[in-house]
């Protein structure tokens, strides 16, 4: 998938990078999470966050369109010290809690505020 240093992603691209995604859900539902790479995922899911901020025009300032760009390089930080490492490698370097924040769950919260759930 593209990365921040490459032009923005195709169509095509966009369209791969969904598919990625749903098929990664759809796995995750199944109970077969391990089939899983969450790498590639995380890297899909921040292209398909950049192109929901380019096309909708959101401020990367203030707004909804900071929280956006956020996520998106955290994703791809997440793609790039993922890639490459075998599952089981990945599993051992997941430290067991994020005593700091800012994690995933950090963002899970905060798109449900913005959703009123």
């Amino acid at each position: 998938m593209a990365s921040e240093k490459d032009p923005k992603p195709t169509s095509s691209e966009l369209f791969s990078s969904a598919k990625l995604v749903a098929e990664a859900a759809k796995s995750t539902f199944n109970n077969e999470s391990d089939k899983v790479d969450k790498g590639k995922v995380a890297g899909a899911a921040a292209d398909l966050l950049g192109a929901a901020q380019d096309y909708g025009k959101l401020d990367k300032e203030k707004g909804v369109g900071q929280y956006v760009g956020k996520a998106e390089n955290y994703l791809h930080q997440y793609e790039n010290t993922s890639v490459g490492q075998p599952t089981s490698a990945k599993a051992e370097a997941q430290p067991e809690s994020h005593a700091s924040g800012g994690g995933v769950g950090d963002y899970l919260k905060m798109a449900q505020g913005f959703l009123g759930k």
